[in-house]
């Protein structure tokens, strides 16, 4: 014990006091070495600590296995474990926070109960309180961070961060102007440096990111890649040197290649891959306009080189991209040529007789013929009567079939008109026996020379059964009133037989 008071109420051996009053209240602690004017002054149990500097570890009571070197190091420290603060008021305001080491003059001064936390470099992570978790490496590194599981490397590295947690800043000023922005990955110096509310970012590259503010979810590698004037949008990927650098109010894009940028302001969903390649509207896909695409090909030989990679197949397939049709008479077609590049030819050049397809053509949601020629489906139609536009062999299957009348005089309601002429039974009954058929009703011999109209036959079966009904409401009338004559008979039969009584009874 060298120093007026030093270790003056110390009840064990192993202690190391040097200085005024260092080690004063030690009771019991033992394993201590306090060097320094007052330093490990309140200690009373606390074991196994260094204390090198003026008021260093002043406050500590129960605290054990701490290293405090620096004036006024760990002077609040209280009951904290395991602590390294290393430097001028280094864990000035530390208390019972466990397991930190602080390296740098004010480094972690004002960490309280916080744990786990490595700030290293003047100032850094001064502010901190509560937060655990944390490394702060460089001059200011996070020296405003109140919250945790941040790791900051670099001079001012996240050095306004607040409340912002789960960061990654690596580089000089990377993140430095980050509030609360949280599980942001800035790598590189000024990778992000003006980023303040912007969240789950990942810049990689010296200024990758440099002016986005509050844009998340973005993408960044490379030098000044997504770092321009105005480059603050969300989910966009920029892999490249300087790609990305203009794109402008831009959300959900992708720049790849050195310089692969956007050439518009407020694009979306717009792609540009290629050195210096750009896209200047949305939704949009560019490639290098000096680039050759392969498909199944190391080697492409023109802008789009496709191999199918199976034999006889081609590689490509185009689908109906329309529902309207190309014009009534078009005269243009795909082909290739004799190195299988394609180009555009026309029927007129010879290089292809025209094509059946030409007969046709939509009209809305119809299929025409441009001609206006009928059509014949199967084989062995003979006969096509001028009259008809379809004609089919082997017959039709379907669930529906629907007639159109064009007019109601098409019909056969007129057969209970006042003035039509029923023909009397006696006529048809003669008529059948002459020509074995109805009147009016086409013969077999007829129906398959002239076919079978269905709206024809339709009706005029229609006709028929009609006049069946009125033939019915004939004999329905008649039989009523042969009924009533017959009641009158009857009537007349019993008054006579009434009187007959009478005359035979007076006899």
């Amino acid at each position: 014990m060298i120093g007026d008071s030093a270790g003056l109420n110390n009840t064990v051996s192993s202690q190391v006091m040097i200085g005024s009053k260092a080690g004063f209240k030690n009771t019991t602690g033992v394993d201590n070495t306090f060097v320094g004017a007052q330093s490990g002054y309140y200690n009373t149990t606390g074991s196994s600590n260094l204390f090198v500097g003026n008021l260093s570890g002043y406050s500590n009571l129960t605290g054990t296995a701490n290293t405090f070197l620096g004036a006024y190091a760990g002077i609040g420290n209280k009951a904290g474990i395991n602590n390294v603060f290393t430097g001028n008021m280094a864990g000035y305001n530390n208390t019972n926070g466990n397991d930190n080491t602080f390296v740098g003059n004010t480094a972690g001064y004002s960490n309280s109960t916080g744990q786990n936390n490595v700030y290293i470099g003047s100032s850094a992570g001064a502010s901190s309180l509560t937060a655990s978790q944390n490394t702060f490496i460089g001059v200011q590194a996070g020296v405003n961070a109140t919250a945790g599981i941040n790791t900051f490397v670099g001079a001012s590295a996240g050095k306004t961060t607040t409340t912002g947690q789960s960061n990654t800043f690596v580089g000089v000023q990377a993140g430095q102007s980050n509030t609360t922005g949280s599980s942001n990955l800035m790598m590189g110096v000024n990778a992000g440096a003006a980023n303040t509310t912007g969240s789950a970012n990942f810049f990689v590259g010296d200024n990758a990111g440099g002016n986005n503010t509050s844009g998340g979810y973005n993408v960044y590698l490379g030098t000044n890649a997504g770092n321009g004037r105005g480059v603050n949008g969300d989910n966009n990927v920029s892999v490249g040197g300087e790609s990305g650098r203009g794109n402008n109010g831009g959300i959900n894009n992708t720049f790849l290649g050195f310089r692969a940028d956007a050439g518009a302001i407020g694009l979306s969903n717009a792609t540009a891959i290629g050195t210096n390649t750009k896209v200047t509207q949305s939704n949009s896909v560019i490639l290098g306009d000096q680039a050759n695409v392969g498909i199944g090909t190391t080697a492409p030989a023109n802008k789009l080189h496709i191999v199918g990679g199976i034999a006889n197949t081609a590689g490509i397939r185009l689908p109906l991209t329309s529902a309207n049709a190309a014009g009534t008479n078009a005269s243009k077609f795909l082909t290739v040529n004799s190195n299988g590049d394609v180009i555009l030819a026309t029927y007129a050049s010879g290089a292809r007789q025209e094509a059946e397809e030409a007969l046709w053509q939509r009209n809305g949601s119809f299929l025409q013929s441009t001609q206006g020629e009928a059509i014949i489906i199967g084989q062995g139609v003979n006969k096509t009567p001028l009259d008809y536009n379809l004609f089919v062999s082997k017959g039709i299957l379907t669930e529906k079939v629907k007639v159109a009348v064009r007019n109601t005089t098409d019909w056969s309601d007129y057969v209970f008109t006042p003035t039509y002429q029923l023909i009397p039974l006696s006529e048809v009954e003669c008529y059948i026996s002459q020509y074995k058929h109805l009147p009016g009703i086409l013969s077999a011999s007829e129906m398959v020379e002239q076919g079978n109209d269905l709206h024809q036959t339709d009706a005029k079966l229609l006709a028929k059964i009609e006049e069946l009904t009125l033939y019915s409401i004939q004999l329905e009338k008649a039989n009523k009133q042969q009924a009533e004559e017959l009641q009158v008979v009857k009537q007349k039969q019993a008054e006579l037989e009434q009187l007959l009584n009478q005359i035979l009874n007076k006899k």
